[in-house]
């Protein structure tokens, strides 16, 4: 017989429904963007086959003389959600896949969305200064997220241990690799070059700056539950406002008519 007077602890049930599916760190920009990404796919599809033209592509496509000429601004960022056909879509959203939750992981839900929209406005805002060609796609926002991967690694190797330096060397060669399969016909380099430069400057200017707590060193894998991010909100804030200031000037440069 327990002569205890206390009662063991019981956790208290947690409720029925859809909150118990979703995980604790659950990516949810992520996944948000790739939803929407997909709904605007299908709306292109039903149009193409109703009406005989592709309504999103008409109205967002990245296409110079209509920025530069009747002030379209818009279509700095509404390439970043169209797209040429399956196999476009497909390769985006398997970069997404691949480097979003991680990269949402590391900088917070918040700071994540950031980094995906000023780089495809940085490699659109790019794109429309050294070419008139049209071009649509999320291509300019992942190159953002590579370039984000690669500068918060760097920057925060000493912390991260020698495995953040191997990550350096991979992020590097899957930046080149990227970077010669744009010299392809009919893709946008100057995109990718844009949306790669403005993820390394935002992540530059915002990115994370790990601390710890008693000078020691840890090891990649650990690092983001053991460290602090003593990076203030408004430098992120000013980060982004530089980045788009910087690739806004580019446009003004080349284009000066852009001006209202």
């Amino acid at each position: 017989m327990n002569s205890s007077p206390y009662t063991p602890y019981t956790p208290p049930r947690r409720p029925r429904g859809w909150r118990r599916r979703i995980p604790p760190n659950f990516p949810w920009v992520s996944a948000l963007i790739g939803g929407i990404t997909v709904l605007v796919f299908l709306f292109q599809v039903l149009t193409e086959a109703l009406l005989g033209v592709d309504l999103p592509v008409a109205w967002g496509i990245k296409y110079t003389p209509l920025i530069v000429q009747y002030h379209q601004y818009w279509r700095l960022l509404t390439p970043m959600f169209l797209h040429g056909g399956i196999l476009h879509i497909g390769l985006n959203m398997w970069g997404l896949y691949v480097l979003g939750p991680e990269m949402e992981r590391f900088l917070g839900p918040w700071r994540f969305a950031l980094l995906y929209v000023v780089s495809a406005y940085a490699g659109n805002a790019l794109s429309t200064a050294l070419t008139p060609a049209p071009s649509l796609g999320a291509s300019t926002a992942i190159f953002g997220l590579l370039g984000a991967y690669l500068v918060v690694f760097y920057t925060n190797q000493h912390y991260l241990g020698g495995a953040a330096r191997s990550i350096v060397r991979q992020a590097l060669f899957w930046i080149g690799v990227n970077l010669v399969w744009s010299l392809q016909s009919g893709i946008d380099m100057w995109g990718h070059v844009g949306g790669l430069l403005g993820g390394m400057l935002f992540s530059l200017l915002g990115g994370p700056r790990w601390g710890d707590f008693g000078g020691k060193v840890y090891d990649y894998g650990a690092a983001y539950f053991a460290l602090r991010d003593h990076r203030p909100y408004a430098h992120v804030f000013w980060a982004a406002v530089v980045t788009v200031l910087v690739f806004t000037l580019v446009v003004v440069v080349r284009y000066p008519q852009v001006l209202p």
